[in-house]
């Protein structure tokens, strides 16, 4: 990783973490300007959500970088089943306990602290698949869905996906797959069981879809949203309004009316539409930008790290991150129906922000002990066991 990154960082790492701050200074400001108008109506302070981002966002933070710096992502690898088996508990303890927010049953409460055991299952699942896929590589074993000796990981993804899409949260559920669908297909994965799979996947969304009317509603809503505007339809048209009403350069900080009790879910989901308005199309690009970068920086740490299931690790959050950005703008725009996936590090939600840092945390790590590892094996008594290390099987190995 000597070489620089895109010009500007001495290496990947550092764009990631630079990245990262401009990212939480961003959405702090975002979330203030989106939020203060309900803060103030509902808590009588319009800081109340801007304070409780930074309450997560800056031991999140500390996190980030303990992890960084100090710890060992192959500790964790050994404890992934174990922690996994704890957050099924978690999400049955959930759907039967849990506390219901807008016909939602997803957090549990602990004194003034509320959270979504969903958000890390996520991170547990990556865990997992980085664990369970990267031995299968480093013994030049291939996945397959349909081997009992190779499915494990998947299935157990799968029945936490199915607690989480009963609570309900389809949105999220999908993520959770997604994410070890990914692992899987990059570990090696056949072409004709990611077709099935793929296949698979498309018919159970849509008896998902079918089953529950207001699913249903979401789809029809996506592909006429001005067919209901006052009702199904009034969060994506009054999403419209406000990223159309930014135009090039945009309304200005604090400036845009959405807030004002026209867009819900201002400063969670759709917090990216009140960007647009107040930063426009030029912010917007902006953006966009950011966040392909990171997936690049992202990219360039995993193509450059020898250690399968560190690889894996890197891909996994690569996905978790970027792919969920690309999926809240993609949604707030219209281009995906409705499906409450949050905008890294600029949507409010305090559980989502401290597990997106660690996550980031174990990159970093990734990236720590990759370099010492290659300053061991440059040394004449190293190079045999660098040559080993590079051994293994996946579709895109690094």
């Amino acid at each position: 990783m000597g070489k620089r990154f895109l010009l500007l960082w001495a290496d990947p790492r550092d764009a990631l973490v630079s990245l990262v701050y401009v990212l939480m200074l961003v959405g702090g400001e975002n979330i203030f300007s989106a939020s203060f108008v309900a803060s103030q109506d509902m808590f009588g302070n319009e800081y109340h959500y801007l304070i409780r981002y930074w309450a997560f966002g800056l031991p999140g933070l500390v996190l980030m970088h303990a992890i960084g710096r100090k710890g060992d992502y192959h500790k964790l690898f050994p404890y992934a089943q174990r922690i996994c088996v704890f957050l099924i508990g978690l999400l049955l303890f959930v759907d039967g306990y849990g506390k219901t927010l807008k016909g939602a049953q997803r957090w549990l409460i602990l004194g003034p602290i509320s959270f979504q055991p969903s958000e890390l299952v996520k991170l547990a699942v990556i865990l997992l698949g980085a664990n369970y896929l990267g031995r299968l590589m480093e013994e030049g074993k291939q996945p397959h869905l349909l081997r009992k000796d190779t499915c494990l990981a998947f299935l157990e993804a799968a029945f936490m996906s199915f607690l989480v899409l009963i609570q309900p949260d389809m949105g999220t559920a999908a993520i959770i797959l997604a994410l070890m669908i990914v692992l899987y297909v990059v570990a090696g994965l056949p072409y004709r069981e990611i077709f099935v799979l793929l296949a698979s996947g498309a018919a159970l969304a849509t008896a998902a879809v079918i089953q529950a009317p207001y699913r249903l509603n979401r789809v029809l809503v996506w592909l006429d949203p001005r067919s209901d505007p006052q009702g199904n339809g009034y969060q994506a048209v009054q999403s419209f309004v406000a990223i159309g009403s930014g135009g090039i350069s945009g309304m200005g900080h604090g400036m845009g009316s959405s807030k004002f009790f026209f867009l819900p879910e201002a400063h969670t989901d759709f917090a990216f539409a009140v960007f647009c308005q107040e930063w426009g199309f030029l912010g917007a690009l902006l953006m966009l930008l950011v966040f392909i970068i990171m997936g690049l920086a992202l990219y360039r740490i995993g193509k450059e790290t020898q250690d399968r299931r560190g690889f894996l690790l890197v891909t996994g959050v690569n996905f978790l991150v970027v792919g969920q950005a690309i999926a809240n703008m993609a949604m707030v725009c219209g281009i995906l129906p409705v499906i409450g996936v949050p905008l890294p590090f600029i949507s409010y939600g305090g559980t989502s922000l401290v597990i997106t840092q660690a996550a980031i945390g174990l990159v970093l790590s990734v990236c720590r002990l990759e370099k010492a590892g290659r300053e061991r094996a440059e040394a004449p008594q190293g190079a045999f066991r660098h040559q080993a290390e590079r051994k293994g099987t996946g579709r895109w190995r690094p």
